[in-house]
C-alpha cells in the first residue's frame, strides 16, 4: 500500500493539475479504499475549534459527561465509555459522543453537551462544512467511475450526518485491547480528523499499516454502501484504532450514510453484462439491523450481500 501522502484537493480548481488530482484518488479508491487530503477549504481555525470543544468536553467529570449518555440501540448517540482488557480477542478502550446532525428533524440537543458554551456553534459550522467537502468528493468519485457527478449522492437518498468524537485514554496495557477493533464503515464515506497517531488500515499479508497524521489533513475512507454502489469497483478498507501506553488520542469522525428507507443497489453503469451485479439489491435499515445481528463475525459485513460470485473477498 502507498504511504498515505496527503493529496491536495485545492488542486481540483486548476485546469492545470485537476485532471492529476483525479487520478489520485481514483487510484486511491480503487487500491486502498483510503486517502488524505489538504487544503480541502475546511478552514483551520474551525478545524482546531472543533479539537478544543471535544477535549474541553472528554476533560469534563465523568458524572456530568454521564449526563449525555446514550442506549445502546440500533440508532445510538449520545455518551459512552468502555475500557476492556482481556488475554484473547481485542476489545474497545474510549470514550466516545455521537451526535446525529442531518436531517434536522433527527438532531437530537439534549444529547448535545451544553459545556463548553460554545459546543453548539462549533459542531453545526463543522459539520456543514463537512457535508460540503463530502458532496465535492462524492462529486469526483462519481466522475471518475463515468457517472453523473451526483450519481452517488442520489443514490443514498436524503443526507443523514453523524460525528463522533472519540477519545482514547493511555492504556496500562496497550497489548491487550484496540482503541477500536478492525471494521469496516457501514455507511457511504467517512470524513475524519485525528490528533496523535493510532489510526491503522489494512495492508498486504495480514499486516496494518500506520495512517500518518498530517497537521490540517483528513482521512477520507470509503464505507460499504459506496462498494456495493460501485458494484466493487471500489472496495470499503477494514482499518483499526490502537492505543499507547503514553498519552491520549483523539480523533473527530463525521459520517455520510443512506436514509434507512434507501434502496442500495449496484449502479447499472458499472455491471458487467456477463457476470451481472456483485451484490444484490438492499435497504439501508437491513444493512443496519445485520449489523445488530453480529452477521459480520468472520468477515466483512458487505460480503453478506454479495451475490455467490468468486470476485468477492
Amino acid at each position: 500500500m502507498a504511504t498515505l501522502k496527503p493529496i491536495d484537493l485545492s488542486g481540483l480548481n486548476d485546469e492545470r493539475l485537476a485532471s492529476s488530482v483525479r487520478a489520485q484518488i481514483a487510484e486511491a479508491c480503487e487500491k486502498n479504499g483510503f486517502f488524505q487530503i489538504i487544503n480541502h477549504g475546511v478552514p483551520v481555525e474551525l478545524m482546531d475549534k472543533l479539537k478544543e470543544v471535544g477535549r474541553k468536553f472528554f476533560d469534563l467529570p465523568k458524572d456530568e459527561k454521564l449526563v449525555y449518555a446514550g442506549k445502546p440501540v440500533l440508532a445510538a448517540e449520545g455518551y459512552g465509555s468502555r475500557m476492556v482488557l482481556t488475554d484473547s480477542e481485542p476489545q474497545f478502550w474510549r470514550e466516545f459522543l455521537e451526535l446525529h446532525t442531518l436531517p434536522l428533524s433527527e438532531r437530537h440537543y439534549n444529547y448535545w453537551p451544553q459545556k463548553p458554551a460554545e459546543f453548539n456553534e462549533t459542531v453545526e459550522k463543522y459539520t456543514a462544512a463537512l457535508m460540503d467537502l463530502a458532496h465535492r468528493l462524492l462529486s469526483v468519485i462519481s466522475e471518475n467511475l463515468g457517472l453523473k457527478p451526483t450519481y452517488i449522492k442520489e443514490a443514498m437518498g436524503e443526507t443523514q450526518q453523524s460525528i463522533v468524537f472519540q477519545c482514547y485514554p493511555p492504556c496500562p496495557e496497550p497489548g491487550k485491547t484496540l482503541g477500536l477493533p478492525a471494521h469496516s464503515d457501514i455507511g457511504g464515506i467517512t470524513i475524519l480528523m485525528q490528533e496523535g497517531d493510532g489510526l491503522q488500515v489494512a495492508a498486504a499479508n495480514d499486516t496494518w499499516e500506520l495512517v500518518p497524521n498530517h497537521p490540517n489533513a483528513f482521512v477520507v475512507n470509503l464505507a460499504d454502501q459506496i462498494e456495493i454502489i460501485t458494484n466493487g469497483r471500489y472496495k470499503s478498507a477494514n482499518h483499526r484504532a490502537i492505543v499507547n501506553s503514553d498519552s491520549t488520542r483523539r480523533s473527530y469522525v463525521t459520517f455520510y450514510y443512506p436514509a434507512k428507507d434507501q434502496k442500495i443497489i449496484p449502479a447499472p453503469e458499472l455491471v458487467d453484462a456477463k457476470i451481472g451485479p456483485l451484490y444484490r439489491e438492499l435497504y439501508y435499515l437491513e444493512y443496519l439491523q445485520a449489523l445488530a445481528a453480529g452477521r459480520a463475525k468472520d468477515k466483512r459485513l458487505v460480503q453478506s450481500f454479495a451475490i455467490n460470485n468468486p470476485l468477492i473477498t
